[in-house]
Parts: structure tokens; C-alpha cells; sequence
């Protein structure tokens, strides 16, 4: 753990920089998607696509794991079903 948490210190400064450059006002959420989406992405493909699984290896709730893949493109949304009232 201490091995990645050095990885990830030494390429903040980098990330921050280019993030600040490239989309100043967005540099936390941008740089939360570079590591959130490759991360949800390998749990998806590890858990061959089965988002409850891959939810509980993250230890995070499914339906937050669905949203956040859907935010990410990582997920088609499905298009919501229009009732029409009748049965």
C-alpha cells in the first residue's frame, strides 16, 4: 500500500499541473475521473461486467458504482421506459 500511495504522490504534481492548464475550474473532478475511471474499469473487467460484484470488491454501494459509470461512459445509460398509464 505504501508502494502506491508514493506512485501516486510523485504524479499528483504533474497531473495538477496539466489539469490547472488544460481545465482550470474542473482540476478535482478531472483528476478524480483519471483515477476513478481505469479503477472502476479494471473491477468491472475482473468481475467479468457483474456491477454488484465489482461494487462489493470496491467496497462501495452498487447503485454508486452504476451512477458512477454511467458519468464516467464507462456504462450505456439505458433509455428510461414512458408510462403511458395504461396496463
Amino acid at each position: 500500500m505504501a508502494d502506491a500511495m508514493s506512485v501516486i504522490a510523485e504524479a499528483i504534481p504533474a497531473l495538477a499541473e496539466h489539469l490547472l492548464a488544460a481545465r482550470p475550474g474542473r482540476v478535482y473532478r478531472e483528476a478524480v475521473a483519471v483515477i476513478e475511471r481505469p479503477l472502476l474499469a479494471h473491477a468491472l473487467a475482473i468481475t467479468g461486467g457483474n456491477q454488484l460484484q465489482a461494487a462489493r470488491l470496491l467496497g462501495m454501494n452498487r447503485n454508486t458504482l452504476h451512477k458512477r459509470c454511467r458519468e464516467l461512459g464507462l456504462i450505456e445509460s439505458r433509455p428510461r421506459r414512458i408510462s403511458t398509464g395504461k396496463s
